[in-house]
């Protein structure tokens, strides 16, 4: 794939280990942490969010951790049934350093365990448009999907 496009401006596939998955030629798209163990819902979810938002995938709650140090994030989708520990010990410090960060719970745990996040979908029986309208009404952008599922 040709890009005229600075590289700073997009992000580029990534294999298993985690990181960017999708593209977007839209530096100031919103940015997105998707935060799942679970590799082909992280490639479900990029697919619907990209270009309109930049999607960064970690499968585990170490690795998210360490991504919230160093970047801002406008929207976290989680799943908090993470490998190598509960995601929902993410929000105590998405309060503190991302304040400013929605968080979807993505799971499929009862919703009831989740009122800390800002809304909640069950995994994996949420449909696309249902993704798409949460995640464009967290962020503010428009609610028509970019396509329409066939």
């Amino acid at each position: 794939m040709t890009n005229d496009f600075p590289s700073n401006t997009y992000r580029p596939f990534t294999d298993d280990s985690g990181g960017a998955i999708g593209f977007s030629i839209f530096a100031a798209a919103p940015r997105v942490l998707h935060v799942d163990s679970d590799h082909d819902a992280a490639l479900v979810l990029a697919a619907l969010l990209v270009p309109e938002t930049q999607v960064t995938h970690v499968p585990t709650l170490a690795a998210a951790q360490e991504l919230l140090q160093n970047e801002k994030f406008a929207l976290v989708v989680l799943d908090p049934d993470l490998p190598d520990g509960d995601g929902v010990d993410l929000l105590a410090e998405l309060r503190g350093g991302q304040h400013n960060a929605r968080v979807l719970m993505y799971s499929a745990r009862h919703p009831e365990q989740h009122q800390a996040g800002h809304a909640f979908l069950p995994k994996p029986w949420t449909s696309p448009r249902q993704l798409w309208r949460t995640v464009s009404d967290l962020l503010g952008i428009g609610p028509a999907m970019p396509v329409e599922p066939q």
